[in-house]
């Protein structure tokens, strides 16, 4: 499947030789062991992120971003994958998980400090998943793996910035902290894992193409079990980014809908508009949409009855609806 593309790349590209493979796997392989050096930089990036969040200063955080060094486990759990060295890409992993664990006790030890906070759009960008943050994680881990194997390591700063690791860590332990609702705290780690998925597919990809899959180096019933190994080990990568992908793209395809019905039933009502909207879900399976609004009127339970009919006509599925409404005054000199 990957053969056309991996023509195409040698054709208009120098291929790697066997030597320089050589060298890309070992400096990988030193990647998937942490040292002291790797926690005690992840440490530090963790109290400028979470500063940088609290006092809503994003070139703090972007400066975070460089100094954190937690690109380089999961680049090198992508190249475990693809030559199916299952101890590598345990090791990785490893790593890669007491590092955010670090993370996350460092911006809950700041959290602790700094107890008053208000939410702030640092904070907030980095609660949940988009279609977006997906993309550029892949894309990300795309430029991240070619730079490595091609020797390209001055990209890697810049690379780092791009995709966002350690502040959804930070956000996440700020809203343990801070006790502000697990909500917060598994929207954040549940963009951190979305955003891991997505590097290590793209970095996986990437390395089969580029000609570092076990074939170049093992005798053929040796690579046939590599390959296995490498197939399932994409599986477990790629099964739950497709899930994440999914519910992310049901969430906006929801969000679009209801505000599409409700813009429709409310415009007859001067004034008015939609501030806020959010799901859960509720009993049985149940959703649970909760809109805010901005009115000069009343709006009475019927009313909400028949928006509530219309969406669930529109969704094909039963939508329980709350309304929060904010009551506005028109005020003329």
């Amino acid at each position: 499947m990957l053969g056309p593309i991996q023509e195409l790349i040698n054709r208009h590209f120098e291929p790697l030789t066997d030597g320089e493979k050589g060298e890309v796997v070992e400096s990988l392989r030193k990647g998937a062991y942490p040292s002291n050096d790797f926690y005690l930089m992840v440490a530090l990036a963790a109290v400028i992120a979470t500063l940088g969040i609290f006092t809503n200063n994003s070139v703090v955080v972007i400066g975070a971003m460089v100094v954190a060094p937690l690109m380089l486990p999961v680049i090198s759990f992508s190249l475990a994958g693809v030559r199916g060295d299952l101890a590598m890409f345990n090791r990785s992993l490893m790593g890669e998980a007491k590092g955010a664990i670090l993370a996350v006790v460092v911006a809950i030890a700041i959290s602790y400090i700094i107890p008053n906070y208000e939410l702030t759009a640092e904070f907030l960008l980095r609660t949940k998943p988009t279609l977006l943050d997906l993309g550029i994680a892949f894309a990300s881990g795309l430029a991240g793996a070619y730079a490595i194997a091609k020797r390209m390591d001055y990209t890697l700063p810049g690379i780092a910035v791009s995709v966002a690791l350690i502040p959804p860590l930070c956000v996440a332990g700020m809203s343990i902290g801070l006790r502000m609702g697990i909500e917060y705290t598994l929207g954040a780690l549940l963009l951190f894992v979305a955003n891991i998925i997505a590097i290590n597919l793209a970095g996986y990809l990437v390395f089969w193409i580029v000609g570092l899959g076990p074939g170049w180096y093992l005798d053929e019933q040796e690579t046939r079990k590599k390959i296995y190994n490498s197939v399932a080990l994409m599986l477990l990568v790629a099964i739950p980014l497709g899930w994440i992908m999914w519910n992310t793209f049901e969430e906006k395809y929801m969000m679009s809908e209801t505000r599409d019905v409700l813009e429709g039933q409310l415009s007859g009502i001067q004034d008015t508009k939609i501030t806020g909207m959010s799901y859960v879900l509720g009993e049985e399976g149940r959703w649970k949409m909760v809109v805010e609004l901005e009115s000069p009127v009343v709006i009475t339970r019927e009313r909400v009855q028949e928006m509530e009919f219309a969406l669930s006509d529109r969704l094909k599925r039963e939508i329980s609806l709350e309304l929060k409404i904010t009551k506005i005054e028109r005020v003329s000199s």
